[in-house]
């Protein structure tokens, strides 16, 4: 039996009775309601006394009737009818149908962090793995690479598949969709390829974008769209960017996207980064310190990357047997940056100077000189910063360019711009600019 099944129906019962008779044997079921008793009756009384007579090795005469649930015996001991793990059983039904449909173990709303730059995106997840097909016939999530699109629509299908293992759930990218059509003209299999995606209930297809501009992929996944939205399925789409800027998309194909639920997922600010970092340390057992975590997020933008340096990081730790620490991520950050700009031409101190003051719509002398109002010092500090971080110059050099100023000022500038940059997304942003301009105007 399916996990499901037995929880609903042999789970509740009670073995109320056992009679040794002549001949045979008279087993009682008790059923918490009347409801309960036909259904059994109906399908499954007749697996039960199979059960019954190969255990008890004589006939036996199935007996329900209706009686509510036993309390534990004195002993403590439930008088449950089979010593079966109910919730392991749904568990590995579980597992197993993840494995079938090709879905990731840890893309799961637990590991998906929220914030205001996909709120809207996970609620409408959320609604649709609670009532799939019901609320949102589609869901169609858009954004760029790497800001979760995938992880949230895997983690519709592990919502479903917990409460439902036995759900006719398709996940494939549109890449995969487009190389099975061809592998099942090529193979004559089209009819098996047909019957996989139109019965299925729950269909997922990741960068729904790759099927533009092929005429019979489109074709194929128009009439599989139409028959899963038929039988009142739940379809899951993510693209690059909106159904009206796919180019060669049919319009068919675009009238229906736009027909669902449309949401996109922006660029994780500060605060998500960083909740994303202590999640995924976290599930792979890093300790990974606040401050630390902080630091990274500050620094990395992508989501990908960000999991990348925290497996790079760990493997700096592990290395050196050393604790995470600031100084040891900014050193790691350092050499991942210069790393970065070895391809691109050398990159100039007055490049630096020219981007600052062009960016604060000041003069390049006015960084190098006296006057102290603040938007002047700030300018002062995050071009000392720059300096010290993408040239990595020694102090006392900065501050040569700088009008001749004492190294203790360049420290204290550039510590100043290091210690806040994990707390202030303003300045978390003017610095992500001005370096965007420094490598645009380098050619780096």
């Amino acid at each position: 039996m399916s996990p499901g099944n037995f929880a609903t129906w042999v789970a509740p019962m009670k073995s109320a009775s056992l009679e040794k008779n002549a001949l045979d044997h008279t087993l009682t079921l008790s059923c918490p309601s009347v409801f309960h008793k036909n259904q059994v009756s109906e399908r499954y009384v007749g697996q039960i006394q199979k059960l019954a007579e190969k255990n008890l090795k004589t006939k036996c005469e199935v007996v329900l009737t209706i009686e509510q649930r036993e309390a534990a015996d004195k002993s403590g001991v439930e008088n449950d009818l089979f010593s079966i793990d109910v919730v392991k059983m749904a568990d590995e039904a579980y597992l197993r149908a993840v494995e079938k449909a090709g879905l990731v173990p840890g893309q799961t709303f637990e590991n998906f962090a929220v914030s205001s730059s996909n709120e809207v995106a996970h609620a409408a997840a959320k609604t649709a793995a609670k009532k799939p097909g019901e609320v949102y016939h589609l869901i169609f999530i858009y954004g760029g690479v790497g800001v979760g699109k995938t992880h949230l629509m895997q983690a519709v299908g592990h919502e479903i598949l917990k409460k439902n293992p036995g759900k006719a759930l398709v996940y494939c990218t549109g890449e995969e969709f487009t190389n099975e059509i061809i592998e099942a003209i090529r193979n004559k299999t089209t009819p098996q390829f047909r019957q996989k995606y139109r019965k299925a209930r729950v269909l997922f297809l990741d960068d729904v974008q790759f099927i533009a501009g092929k005429e019979k992929v489109q074709e194929e996944f128009f009439h599989t769209f139409n028959a899963v939205h038929k039988e009142g399925g739940q379809i899951v789409l993510t693209s690059d960017r909106l159904p009206a800027e796919i180019k060669g998309l049919e319009n068919r194909l675009r009238s229906r996207f736009e027909g669902g639920m449309t949401v996109d997922i922006q660029k994780p600010g500060f605060e998500l980064r960083t909740a994303i970092l202590l999640i995924k340390a976290q599930q792979k057992k890093i300790d990974l310190p606040m401050r630390v975590a902080q630091v990274i997020a500050a620094n990395v933008e992508s989501t990908r990357q960000l999991e990348g340096m925290l497996l790079r990081l760990h493997g700096e730790q592990a290395a050196r047997k050393e604790p995470l620490t600031e100084e040891l991520v900014k050193a790691l950050l350092g050499k991942i940056n210069g790393e970065v700009k070895g391809g691109g031409r050398r990159l100039l101190p007055r490049q630096i100077i020219n981007c600052v003051a062009e960016y604060f719509q000041i003069k390049p002398g006015d960084i190098k000189g006296a006057r102290r109002i603040k938007a002047l010092v700030l300018a002062r500090q995050i071009t000392m910063y720059l300096l010290r971080k993408e040239l990595k110059m020694p102090f006392a050099e900065v501050g040569e360019c700088l009008g001749g100023r004492d190294h203790t000022t360049i420290m204290h500038g550039d510590n100043k711009i290091a210690g806040i940059l994990a707390d202030s997304e303003q300045l978390r942003l003017d610095v992500t600019n001005i370096r965007k301009a420094i490598y645009q105007h380098s050619g780096g």
